[in-house]
């Protein structure tokens, strides 16, 4: 039914990307067709998984290592980029030594630091090429298109997106790496871990740029990386609910900031001579009102990766949360940064953040730093399929309830230019279609 593109690389096309519903895997979710809808001359594998705890993309190298760089070849393909790089962590030795036995000529394997955040598109591109991405640009700008490993194993693939890889790590007895179809509970992946502590919150993403979900009735789409499991009176989970809501952000900012900078001076985006500066953001709150919102257009740069209130603020504030809020209302106000050119700030090179000591100041060394992909006996017989989780327009549902469907079968279009295709993860019929997701019960 679909073809295996490993040794017809260039028969691929954006076309076909856009009709298997193949979105950004590392979390943004943003249609993958539309990015590749452009002229780099490199594309970079982003292999950094700086987020603590993480092993996903690793094990898809690990196991899946032609279909990935088949996916890269591809992307290379499609777009005409020249050159194609992995940036992939020094620590992963083996890792590396399996990539650079498949790859030659116009393909090479970066290794970089272990350091946080290491896969935002704007360090990256950095670190691997030295180009700086200036503020409020995309890295097609100084001719780069990042991609995540996940995202090329799918176009690799060349399949309709149907299953997800999951990291599953935290306060369980054995971490594990699994392919779920998407739309399955997370109950009912975590049904099959052995969870160590019998109160606990689970973190869906990353511990740093992730959100807390109490419904485990939720479901995985196509951009869900992991699930971690904390402890209800963890550190982490203490920080997320203290700034749960904007409100508590303002407030304390007002009530407790001294201005101290450290969040604008560890700032990786700041480093690189980008214009974010969370205290500005921070003192914004003190005199803004209801009436009056005081912004700083340059922090619409902010790469959200939550260093400054997760690490870098000595007091315990969310200098994250006030510059996202500068951030929305710089967009809703039409503002844009028309200051100087971005240049890498002298200290760059000494203020990066360590991943080990980042885990230190997280308080998550005592959890297992690993995740095997394993195999899981799903005893679901129901999976709620959601067309509303991507970037862009939401999908239109096009199958009936009563309908019977078939695994990789379309059931809802994109729905405009910036829209992602959804399809069956199982074989059954459609029971449900509500305003977000399709429930299909298996047959």
């Amino acid at each position: 039914m679909f073809n295996n593109y490993f040794n017809h690389a260039c028969f691929m096309t954006i076309k076909e990307i856009e009709s298997l519903g193949i979105v950004g895997a590392g979390g943004a979710g943003f249609p993958t067709h539309v990015k590749l809808n452009s002229k780099p001359d490199t594309i970079i594998m982003n292999a950094a998984e700086c987020e603590p705890l993480l092993h996903k993309d690793m094990e898809l190298i690990l196991n899946y290592t032609d279909k990935v760089l088949l996916g890269l070849k591809i992307v290379m393909e499609i777009t005409g980029a020249k050159q194609g790089i992995i940036g992939i962590k020094e620590k992963h030795p083996h890792e590396i030594d399996l990539l650079n036995s498949k790859v030659s000529g116009n393909i090479k394997v970066i290794p970089i630091e272990d350091i946080y955040p290491a896969g935002d598109e704007v360090t990256l591109i950095y670190m691997t090429t030295k180009r700086v991405v200036q503020p409020g640009a995309l890295p097609i700008s100084v001719g780069c298109v990042v991609q995540n490993v996940e995202t090329l194993l799918n176009i690799g693939l060349g399949k309709p997106v149907t299953d997800k890889y999951v990291s599953i790590a935290g306060a369980v007895e054995k971490p594990a790496t699994v392919r779920v179809p998407v739309g399955t509970t997370y109950a009912e992946i975590l049904s099959h871990f052995k969870i160590t502590v019998d109160d606990y919150s689970i973190r869906v993403g990353g511990l740093m740029m992730g959100a807390l979900e109490a419904d485990l009735n939720s479901v995985v789409d196509k951009k869900t990386g992991a699930l971690i499991v904390l402890p209800s009176d963890h550190h982490c989970v203490n920080v997320y609910n203290r700034f749960a809501l904007e409100e508590y952000t303002d407030k304390i900012a007002k009530a407790a900031c001294d201005q101290c900078t450290f969040c604008t001076e560890l700032c990786p985006r700041y480093l690189l001579g980008q214009p974010v500066m969370p205290n500005i953001a921070m003192k914004n709150r003190m005199f803004s009102n209801l009436e009056q919102k005081v912004v700083f257009a340059g922090n619409f740069s902010c790469c959200e990766c939550n260093l400054c209130t997760m690490y870098a603020c000595p007091e315990g504030l969310d200098p994250r949360g006030a510059t996202v809020m500068e951030k929305r209302w710089s967009r809703e106000l039409g503002l844009k940064w028309d200051g100087k050119e971005a240049v890498p700030h002298p200290m760059n090179d000494y203020r990066k953040v360590p991943t080990q000591k980042l885990m230190q100041r997280l308080d998550v060394l005592m959890f297992k730093d690993e995740g095997p992909l394993i195999e899981l006996n799903l005893s679901s017989t129901e999976v709620r399929i959601p067309f509303n989780k991507h970037i862009g327009a939401v999908s239109q549902p096009i199958v009936n309830v009563g309908q019977i469907v078939n695994k990789y079968e379309l059931i809802a279009r994109a729905n405009g230019q910036v829209s992602s295709n959804i399809h069956s993860s199982i074989d059954g019929i459609v029971k449900n279609i509500s305003e977000t997701e399709i429930l299909i019960q298996k047959n």
